[in-house]
């Protein structure tokens, strides 16, 4: 008629865990929780400035049909590490793995963190932006020499053997500035 024992099931919350997510927050990514957790143990997301959204109580297909209506608002990062994870992982436009999670959550995504820091989820999207960057700036230096050199060699006004050159070192220009690092070490 007495208690023998008492089994507590849950997950413990990753340190550092509000300081991502409100850091997360502060450069404009909106902030969804997705866990299959129910109401209760959610509730300290719910709490939390920088989360808009809290989706709890959610099983594995649900997660991937969440991330897929979320995906009509725009794009989305899907950060897990369970094989629960693993088909909302697939489903979003990023899936992001942390390296403590399981092999089928490391495979379904599109990116492993090898550690279990949080903080390593900012670099992910910092790395992002600036490959962004870095693309937009090599297409438009691209554009800009060939609207300008090629029509000035078809017309006679620029000698081809010049343009042919002019395009080897734009190549060059283009191929320096995507092998440099994307992210200074401040």
């Amino acid at each position: 008629g007495a208690a023998a024992g008492l089994v507590v099931d849950g997950d413990e919350l990753r340190d550092g865990w509000e300081e991502t997510l409100s850091s997360l927050a502060g450069s404009g990514v909106e902030v969804v929780v997705l866990t299959g957790d129910d109401e209760r143990a959610a509730t300290v997301f719910a709490e939390h400035d920088a989360v808009s959204r809290v989706f709890a109580g959610v099983p594995p297909e649900g997660k991937a049909e969440t991330v897929e209506r979320l995906k009509g608002r725009g794009r989305t990062v899907m950060v897990g590490d369970g094989t629960n994870d693993a088909p909302a992982l697939a489903a979003a436009d990023l899936g992001v793995a942390l390296g403590g999670g399981t092999a089928m959550a490391a495979d379904a995504a599109d990116v492993a963190i090898v550690d279990d820091d949080l903080n390593s989820v900012e670099t992910v999207f910092a790395l992002s932006r600036a490959a962004g960057r870095r693309v937009k700036g090599n297409i438009a230096w691209a554009f800009c020499y060939n609207a300008i050199a090629i029509p000035l060699a078809v017309t006679g006004l620029l000698n081809p053997l010049f343009a042919a050159v002019a395009m080897g070192l734009s190549s060059l220009l283009v191929v320096t500035n995507s092998s440099r690092a994307l992210l200074s070490d401040e």
